[in-house]
């Protein structure tokens, strides 16, 4: 059976019987087989520790444990009481480990936060070096994940830090959301442990074959760009105002560990490479207080098209400098293309916008001289049913046109700025259309349209329609077609809304440089 087929097959029978849990069932099992440890927030009674019991039952002949802590817990509890006669015949001090902690494949500790101080510093051992000191002998730990629980955060500034960071993936367990799912468990008549048929266990062989070859899963050259834009997302926000630094703190331990994880998600998808589905995993790994989770949620999937957005920016800047640079050199050689006769009027008040992409539009002229090349004026979109056009008026003082008075639909506010040959409205620029007079002057043996050149507006719209365009649909298409069996629905949702954004992105300033040709 391949890895993935085996993987889905266990999950499915795993969460027999288990609602709106499904999801946390998924992460703790990769948890598990990365050898991480997994701490779940949420109320009593919301099935947290099911999660640890049907979990055990993924490895065959496993074992489970499991403990409430509390202030008064001391670690024979956990780890099993001192041997009494090697005590006192071979005076030596022992545990007896056998049905604790120390020989457990699954363990669920709940309400961790309250265990004693000594139960903690021997779990810092336990979690991250697997093994467990036994009197004069070191235990290697059959441990494959301990799931740990509580309704609250760990105290600050109680010691609790080094614990809490031992626990790589972090979610929340609520109550069942939806009404009809509740019915369903409420009508639940019988809830029986389900039999798993033995080609689905994961055996210690198979177990130790797989850490092996989720060491060689390729980590590429993209992966690592996203990771350093997510870590340079993070620094900008622990530097934003009242916000504690170590609040967005990832220790470098920590990457390694998220990296590892992410490789073993890819591994059980049957893949050879991490790609970017398995990114969207750190949304529960990076966490460091509940408060920060949606700003955790918005630097993992802004990273997604990080590479892209980085692009658009760059594109953005070059055409802000290609129009300043042609005003520039306007103004330099005193060719001033912005006279307003090489415009072509129409109904006797207007220029006409090129290009707009809602249809027909209509620029005031008398407004374009109180339009400013370098500062932001103030204006209003609207639609004017009588000549069937939308219209841009710019707001001055004295301007001939009574803007609260007039009867008109979907008046919205714009910023205009002046620019060669048109207007730029929103940050989009937009052409005049030319006087055919103006066109005529223009026109001799050497002109543009007889040896056209590329401009730079030219080249980013071209660009933008041809690579970026296509980088986007390959991000597309990874998470339209997501099998990453560790995703829930909400995460691909969360991603194809930040894709959404991004497209929309796309097409913005593909309008700006198309637009931007005209003017150049």
């Amino acid at each position: 059976m391949k890895v993935d087929t085996q993987i889905k097959a266990l999950l499915k029978v795993l969460s027999d019987g288990i609602y709106e849990k499904e999801h946390i069932l998924a992460m703790a099992l990769l948890s598990a087989i990365a050898g991480e440890s997994i701490f779940l927030l949420g109320p009593p009674g919301t099935a947290k520790s099911l999660v640890s019991r049907r979990l055990k039952l993924a490895f065959k002949d496993g074992n489970a444990f499991e403990y409430l802590m509390s202030r008064f817990s001391t670690p024979d509890e956990i780890f099993g009481p001192v041997s009494i006669s090697l005590l006192k015949n071979e005076d030596r001090y022992e545990r007896v480990v056998d049905g604790f902690l120390p020989t457990a494949t699954i363990v669920f500790l709940d309400e961790i936060w309250k265990a004693s101080p000594s139960i903690q510093n021997a779990l810092l051992t336990a979690i991250n070096e697997r093994i467990f000191q036994n009197g004069r002998n070191t235990i290697q730990l059959p441990m494959k994940g301990l799931i740990a629980a509580s309704n609250e955060l760990p105290a600050e500034e109680e010691g609790l830090e080094a614990l809490w960071d031992r626990f790589l993936v972090r979610m929340i367990s609520n109550c069942i959301q939806n009404e009809n799912t509740f019915y369903k468990m409420i009508r639940q008549q019988k809830f029986e442990t389900p039999n798993l048929p033995d080609e689905c266990l994961i055996t210690e062989e198979q177990y130790q074959l797989w850490k092996l070859e989720i060491k060689k899963v390729c980590i590429s050259d993209e992966i690592c760009t996203l990771i350093s834009y997510i870590r340079k997302y993070l620094t900008e926000e622990s530097k934003k105002e009242d916000i504690n630094k170590m609040d967005f703190y990832i220790s470098d331990r920590r990457w390694k560990k998220c990296v590892h994880l992410m490789q073993t998600s890819a591994f059980l998808n049957g893949r050879k490479s991490i790609d970017i589905t398995d990114c969207m995993i750190l949304v529960y790994c990076l966490w460091n207080k509940s408060e920060t989770i949606p700003a955790i949620i918005d630097v993992v999937c802004r990273s997604l098209t990080s590479v892209i957005d980085a692009r658009l920016d760059k594109f953005e800047k070059e055409i802000e400098q290609a129009l300043k640079n042609k005003s520039a050199e306007r103004k330099e050689t005193g060719n001033d293309r912005d006279k307003s006769d090489r415009f072509a009027l129409t109904n006797f008040f207007y220029y006409s916008i090129s290009n707009f992409p809602n249809g027909k539009c209509l620029f005031f002229k008398t407004d374009y001289n109180h339009v400013s090349i370098d500062k932001l004026t103030d204006g209003i979109l609207y639609y004017d049913e009588n000549k069937k056009s939308w219209i841009v008026h710019a707001i001055y003082t004295g301007a001939p046109f009574d803007y609260k008075t007039k009867s008109v639909g979907d008046v919205r506010k714009v910023k205009l700025l002046k620019c060669n040959g048109g207007v730029i409205i929103d940050g989009i620029p937009f052409a005049f259309e030319k006087s055919q007079h103006s066109v005529s002057l223009n026109v001799d043996l050497f002109d543009e349209e007889v040896f056209p050149k590329k401009n730079v507006a030219e080249r980013i719209a071209e660009t933008i329609s041809t690579e970026v365009k296509a980088q986007l649909l390959d991000i597309q298409d990874l998470f339209a077609k997501s099998k990453n069996i560790f995703l829930s629905d909400n995460d691909i949702k969360l991603a194809k809304k930040y894709i959404s954004e991004c497209d929309k992105r796309i097409n913005e300033v593909l309008v700006k440089a198309q637009n931007t040709q005209e003017l150049l």
